[in-house]
């Protein structure tokens, strides 16, 4: 070929090329969870949230074909299905299992809730077998994945576990090197404390630090009564926002019926959230069995019609599905 067709095959080439060029810039910027894996797990949306929960098996079946039942049902009463979806595991217990596998394959987001153990197994080194296993197991899903480890630090009845917030912020570090000699880059940290915990300065305490979190996160509940969002989430909002470059996931939310007043509730939620820009996530907690005789939470929304209608139109909202892949029925 001569250097006169050359030059011309360069130009001829050049408006594929430019275009091949804007397509990637775009891909990048939309910041969908069904990019590539890169370091700090999905990419937040760049305008709304993510509208997730963690659905609890209504039968107590909490095999992976229950807990993959539960979701599906859930998802046929919201309309389709949800852009995150929450998984919960104790510390010595494998994972991802097929329900994680599944959620990562749809394109959704997953949140992992890893439960602790005692801190000084971990800072002695002898879990890190345990969690090397962990993030291989977490690299090899080949998606990203957000990882709340030990989330409600902050609870007073964890302190014998916990110890104090420097050991806390000690096994942080550990766990997350480990993972990043194992090559788990597709993990999000997500650091989740309670959302009261703020309001007395206890959660700050055991924050690892911006090189160490990816998503902050809070869990809140509109319990006993029904106090509104503001009363709930703006001490950890507010804390939040001195940290611009850091999305936050309401890790957790729910209340009780109250008389047919919750649909109201979870109304004033979502007005909350689109105030509140810097929340790009947020995961109600459908627990249908009470915690315990004495304090009698019961969040589900699946025997109460007038929540679960208020909950669907959450989830028709478009501030509440910035990727568009919802298909509804």
């Amino acid at each position: 070929m001569t250097a006169r067709r050359r030059i011309r095959a360069v130009w001829l080439l050049l408006p594929v090329l430019l275009v091949a060029a804007v397509i990637v810039a775009v891909t990048r910027e939309s910041g969908g969870p069904d990019d590539p894996p890169a370091d700090g797990g999905p990419r937040p949306p760049e305008h709304g949230a993510w509208f997730g929960a963690y659905v609890d098996p209504a039968g107590g079946d909490f095999s992976q074909e229950g807990l993959i039942g539960a979701l599906a049902d859930y998802e046929r009463r919201i309309g389709g299905p949800l852009d995150l979806v929450r998984t919960y595991y104790p510390w010595d217990k494998d994972f991802p299992r097929e329900i994680d596998r599944r959620v990562v394959g749809n394109g959704q987001v997953l949140m992992i809730g890893w439960g602790g153990t005692r801190l000084a197994r971990i800072l002695s080194g002898r879990q890190d077998g345990l969690i090397r296993e962990r993030a291989r197991a977490l690299a090899g899903l080949r998606g990203p994945v957000l990882l709340a480890w030990r989330g409600e630090m902050d609870r007073p009845n964890l302190r014998d576990e916990i110890r104090t917030p420097a050991d806390y912020v000690a096994a942080w570090r550990r766990i997350r090197r480990i993972f990043a000699e194992e090559g788990a880059r597709n993990v999000g940290w997500v650091w989740c404390p309670t959302a009261e915990g703020f309001a007395d300065g206890r959660a700050q305490r055991y924050y690892p630090g911006d090189d160490q979190v990816d998503w902050l996160c809070a869990d809140g509940y509109a319990f006993p009564d029904l106090a509104p969002p503001e009363r709930i989430f703006d001490a950890f909002t507010g804390w939040a926002r001195g940290r611009p470059g850091k999305p936050v996931v309401i890790g957790e939310y729910g209340a009780e019926s109250h008389d047919g007043r919750r649909a109201d509730w979870l109304r004033a939620f979502g007005a909350y959230v689109r105030r509140n820009p810097q929340i790009k996530a947020v995961a109600y907690y459908d627990r249908h069995h009470r915690h315990s005789e004495q304090t009698m939470m019961y969040y589900s929304l699946r025997d109460d019609p007038a929540s679960m209608a208020a909950f669907r139109d959450l989830a028709d909202d478009p501030y509440f599905d910035p990727q568009r892949r919802r298909r509804r029925g």
